[in-house]
C-alpha cells in the first residue's frame, strides 16, 4: 500500500433521491462512529485528532479528517475504519470467544499484544499489516458493539437503502470504494447483548436481610461495599434459615459460591443483571466461623 490518506468519507443514499437527513437520526449515527473511532484510536495508543468537514453535495456525504505527525499512522487509522466499516462479518452475530476473553484482559496486556506487531514504528503498511491489526482490534468488544449500534441506527430510517466508504487524501478519494446495501447492514448488529455467565467465584456477602418464606425471594447483601439483590440458590442452606438454625444479627457473612449474568445495556457498557449464589461454603457470626 503505498498510497497516503488521511480522510474518511461515508455516504448515505435514499431511497427517495432526496439529501436531507434527519438531525436527530444523522447525529446519533455520528455519535456511534465516533465513539467507534475513539475506541480504535485509544486501543492503538495514538495521539490523534479527528475534525469533522463539511457536508459534501451528493446523498449526504460525511468526511472526518483525522490529524496527527505522521502520515503512516494516519493512513493506518483511515484504512482500519474503512476496514472495519466495510468487511461483512463471517462469524454469527453474537459475541465471538476471543471478544469475551477480551472484556475482563487487563489494557497494558492489550498493548503489549500490539506492541508486537509493530504499531509505534510503522513506516510501511501493507495489507498483512493491516489485516493483523484489524483482527486484533475487533477483539475489542465496544468496537464490535459500536459498529453494531451504527447499523441499527441506519437499518430503522428507512430512507437509507445504500452506504459507500472511501479513503480520501485531502478530498482526492482512492479507487477502493466500499458499497453496502439494505440487506448487508443487518449483517454487521449484533442481536445478542449477553455474556456468559461468571461461574463459581468465592466471595464474602454481608448479609443485609434473607427471605424467610418459600419462593423465589431476593435476599439482600453487601458485596465490596455495594448492596446487591441476590437468589439463594442452596437449598440446604436455606432450609437453616427457615426453620430458624442461623440466628439472624447484624453481623452475618456468608462465605459462598456466586455468578453473576451479564449484559452490554444501550451504552456499550457491562452490566450485571443477576446474581445468585449456588453454595453456601459456611458463614460467619461476629466473627465466628460455622459450618454449613
Amino acid at each position: 500500500m503505498n498510497e497516503f490518506y488521511n480522510q474518511f468519507e461515508l455516504h448515505y443514499y435514499f431511497s427517495d433521491n432526496s439529501h436531507g437527513f434527519d438531525a436527530i437520526i444523522r447525529n446519533e449515527c455520528e455519535k456511534e462512529l465516533l465513539l467507534l473511532f475513539e475506541e480504535i484510536i485509544n486501543d492503538l495508543d495514538i495521539k490523534i485528532a479527528i475534525e469533522a468537514k463539511p457536508p459534501q453535495n451528493g446523498g449526504f456525504i460525511e468526511i472526518w479528517e483525522f490529524i496527527g505527525t505522521n502520515k503512516e499512522t494516519i493512513t493506518l487509522i483511515v484504512s482500519i475504519i474503512t476496514l472495519i466499516l466495510s468487511r461483512i462479518p463471517v462469524q454469527n452475530r453474537k459475541l465471538t470467544k476471543l471478544q469475551i476473553e477480551n472484556l475482563e484482559l487487563d489494557n497494558q496486556l492489550k498493548r503489549e499484544e500490539l506492541k508486537k506487531l509493530g504499531i509505534k514504528n510503522v513506516d510501511k503498511i501493507d495489507e498483512n499489516l493491516l489485516k493483523k491489526i484489524t483482527d486484533f482490534l475487533i477483539k475489542n468488544y465496544k468496537i464490535f458493539w459500536r459498529r453494531s449500534n451504527f447499523f441499527k441506527k441506519i437499518t430503522q430510517y428507512k430512507r437509507i437503502n445504500k452506504i459507500t466508504v472511501n479513503k480520501l487524501l485531502n478530498y482526492h478519494p482512492s479507487s477502493e470504494i466500499k458499497t453496502l446495501r439494505l440487506g448487508d447492514f443487518e449483517q454487521f448488529i449484533l442481536f445478542d447483548e449477553n455474556i456468559p455467565d461468571i461461574v463459581d467465584q468465592t466471595e464474602i456477602i454481608d448479609l443485609i436481610s434473607s427471605a424467610l418464606k418459600q419462593g423465589k425471594f431476593k435476599w439482600k447483601g453487601f458485596l465490596n461495599s455495594q448492596i446487591i439483590d441476590f437468589e439463594m440458590q442452596d437449598e440446604n442452606f436455606k432450609q437453616h434459615v427457615f426453620h430458624g438454625d442461623i440466628k439472624h444479627t447484624n453481623k452475618v457473612r456468608l462465605k459462598v459460591k456466586l455468578n453473576f449474568s451479564r449484559k452490554i445495556d444501550e451504552t456499550g457498557r457491562i452490566k450485571i443483571t443477576r446474581y445468585y449464589v449456588t453454595n453456601v461454603l459456611n458463614y460467619y457470626i461476629d466473627n465466628i466461623e460455622y459450618e454449613v
